[in-house]
């Protein structure tokens, strides 16, 4: 999972009140109750309404590991719950594009450490949810996460797309069980009992 690995090795309230270089609020709000603070919450999965992000895409690979003993699960990247890649049309560079939707046992504060975004990026609410978005300098990606619990954040990175279509793209997610995760492709591995899982997120 390359590009996973590489957009975490960056660097390794809500409401309508904002603190940002770019004063704006681009999500509306989302359907579906927000975890309570505390402790780290059980997964909180979103999928895309059809599965994939628009006509043209398809869902490559979508992982939660299970009983792996160590505190992240997935050990490449730091605070990995679980995620979803795709891949998309070709862009303006020949590559395709790619986007990844990120569940994470981090806080927003954390994850913008690890993001390390460009300046003008924006802070303020998405999907009715505390947020910052904008521009990765290292990698040339655009990103969006939202904190869902004090220690619990979505996140939705791109290459090969504008920030707007990012943008839109997370608009359109919705909380979903976990049965309804593994129904748009999600694969849980379980790794008790000696069973074989990858200890890092490229396997």
């Amino acid at each position: 999972m390359t590009s996973l690995l590489a957009l975490g090795a960056c660097n390794s309230g809500g409401g309508n009140d904002h603190k940002s270089s770019s004063t704006a609020q681009p999500g509306a709000a989302a359907p579906g109750a927000q975890a309570k603070p505390g402790k780290v919450p059980d997964p909180h999965f979103v999928v895309f309404p059809d599965k994939v992000p628009a006509t043209g895409w398809e869902l490559t690979e979508a992982v939660r590991e299970l009983n792996t003993g160590r505190a992240v699960q997935l050990g490449g990247l730091p605070g990995v719950d679980w995620y979803a890649e795709f891949n998309g049309p070709p862009a303006s560079n020949g590559a395709n594009a790619y986007l990844s939707l990120t569940g994470y046992t981090q806080s927003l504060e954390e994850r913008k450490g690890e993001q390390s975004p460009g300046p003008g990026t924006s802070e303020g609410d998405f999907n009715g949810h505390p947020a910052f978005w904008g521009s990765v300098p290292d990698d040339g990606g655009v990103v969006v996460t939202w904190q869902v619990a004090d220690d619990y954040t979505i996140e939705v990175y791109g290459t090969g797309l504008s920030l707007d279509q990012l943008l839109a793209f997370a608009r359109t997610v919705k909380d979903a069980t976990q049965d309804e995760w593994v129904a748009a492709g999600g694969k849980l591995s379980d790794c008790s009992d000696g069973a074989k899982c990858p200890d890092s997120a490229d396997g």
